[in-house]
């Protein structure tokens, strides 16, 4: 039977509401109930009676003072999450990480980038896990007891998973299927990471994770990492035990995949100020000012690779280094670089969403060279079209001078030249020449008593007559009558 989806679409403006929903209806999405909500009490009524699949909200809906409220509705009930604002600032992104949104959208909404979105939604949802109601449990173990406290104790082993991409869940839910467990246990999936939940004791926890997580290796050679619960004399509830694990291991953004974490190891996220101060920030300036590549990147790396344990939210962290790429983006619309947008853009994405701080932190270090990179092509466009025009200024009298000579001159192709002049000027060669030769015949023709046939040679026409028609057309004036003015 094919997986049908519920969609929770949740936005102030109404006409924006139908727009979404109209685009979605031109798009072959299995969505089978989309619902409309454009005030904040609609929006938790519709999470906590829907359970949708997929929840498209904008954040700017949501009061500042019911925030905490709303995200813990949104992470209760919401399986997917896509983010909308028409503010494009860092707090919107910040919030957009807390509710581990799988992307941010920014009004105006781009059809193509929705639809993107929307097909990694469905298939981050494949196989479906669907809400099992009060009676339909495993074992006497449901969803309700990950996602709602029931206080209960729960005495046995709890392992969680998570592959570093989205798209080897589902390969990682078909090896468990098949491993030989000692203890066959309980799976639940949700959206980014599957859950194990024993129902018997067995010794040695975190060799059995082990074991499975070095046959996984052998087998796909994928990215993986496995939390335990081993504290079991603590009478944690299954739902408190869910939450730890989450905290847990969120710790792989500071130390990688490919490893076994314990709870027991874990620390509580230490507070940290996640922007710039006023000298790292004139600091920062000053390294993008002198192009110090390598100042920048032993700063990063003494920044972002010296962490231990206990290590700051990487909610945090990620929002400190959004105010780096500030910086960076600052520097880059300074020097004009607008063809590096999407460059940036990237990386912006990759802070918000890689699931590894080293990555981010390369990838923030490789935007900085690309600009430092695209800085040097610029000048040394400008070195060659200022050697390309002062050699024209020098032979503009040559009426056989080509643009195929003054490329040669300079060491670069005809082609190459006529673009960075165009780009630069909004002129071809042909046009830019003209206009030197004309500035120069109207100074001859004002400051001299040369004949108009002297002047017409001196200025690179051979044909007197034809040098007429260009300069009145240019002019508007014969060279008789500028001569007489």
């Amino acid at each position: 039977m094919a997986t049908i989806y519920k969609l929770l679409i949740a936005d102030r403006d109404k006409q924006e509401l139908l727009g979404i929903k109209w685009l979605i209806s031109k798009y072959s999405f299995p969505i089978t109930t989309i619902k409309l909500a454009d005030q904040i009490g609609e929006v938790i009524d519709e999470l906590e009676n829907e359970l949708p699949d997929i929840l498209c909200i904008e954040l700017d809906m949501i009061p500042e003072d019911k925030w905490e409220m709303v995200k813990s509705h949104i992470q209760l009930y919401a399986r997917q999450v896509v983010a909308i604002t028409a503010e494009s600032t860092f707090e919107r992104a910040r919030q957009a990480m807390s509710v581990k949104a799988i992307d941010l959208w920014v009004k105006p909404l781009s059809p193509s980038r929705l639809k993107k979105t929307l097909q990694e939604a469905v298939h981050n949802r494949e196989p479906s896990v669907p809400h099992i109601p009060n009676g339909e449990r495993n074992n006497g173990i449901g969803y309700e007891d990950l996602f709602i406290d029931n206080n209960i104790p729960f005495v046995y082993p709890v392992h969680m998973l998570r592959t570093e991409t989205m798209e080897d869940l589902n390969h990682l839910r078909m090896f468990i299927e098949q491993f030989d467990f000692y203890s066959e246990p309980i799976t639940f999936s949700t959206s980014d990471r599957i859950i194990l939940v024993f129902k018997d004791p067995f010794p040695d926890q975190l060799k059995q994770a082990q074991r499975f997580l070095r046959e996984w290796e052998n087998i796909s050679g994928k990215s993986l990492a496995i939390a335990v619960y081993d504290e079991l004399g603590n009478e944690d509830s299954l739902h408190v035990i869910y939450q730890k694990l989450i905290e847990v291991m969120e710790t792989t953004f500071f130390t990688g995949y490919n490893q076994v974490l314990s709870v027991k190891g874990y620390h509580q996220w230490k507070s940290i100020d996640p922007f710039l101060t006023t000298e790292e920030q004139r600091k920062w300036v000053h390294m993008l000012a002198e192009k110090k590549g390598s100042e920048i990147k032993k700063w990063m790396y003494e920044e972002f690779f010296d962490i231990k344990a206990p290590y700051p939210d990487p909610g945090m962290l990620r929002t400190r280094l959004t105010s780096i790429l500030a910086q960076v983006r600052r520097f880059m619309i300074s020097k004009g670089l607008h063809n590096s947008e999407d460059a940036y853009k990237k990386t912006f994405h990759s802070i918000l969403y890689s699931p590894v701080l080293y990555r981010i932190v390369q990838d923030v270090i490789l935007f900085v060279n690309h600009l430092f990179q695209e800085i040097e092509k610029s000048d040394n466009r400008i070195d060659v079209i200022e050697s390309a025009i002062v050699y024209m200024e020098e032979n503009y009298h040559d009426y056989t001078l080509t643009l195929t000579e003054v490329a040669a001159h300079v060491d670069r192709s005809a082609s190459y030249l006529s673009h960075i002049i165009s780009e630069k000027y909004g002129q071809s060669f042909s046009e830019l020449l003209l206009y030197i030769r004309m500035e120069r015949a109207k100074e001859l023709l004002s400051t001299t008593d040369d004949t108009i046939q002297n002047i017409s040679a001196s200025v690179g026409f051979n044909n007197p007559n034809y040098f007429s028609r260009v300069f009145k057309m240019y002019t508007g004036k014969t060279p008789r009558d500028w001569k007489g003015k």
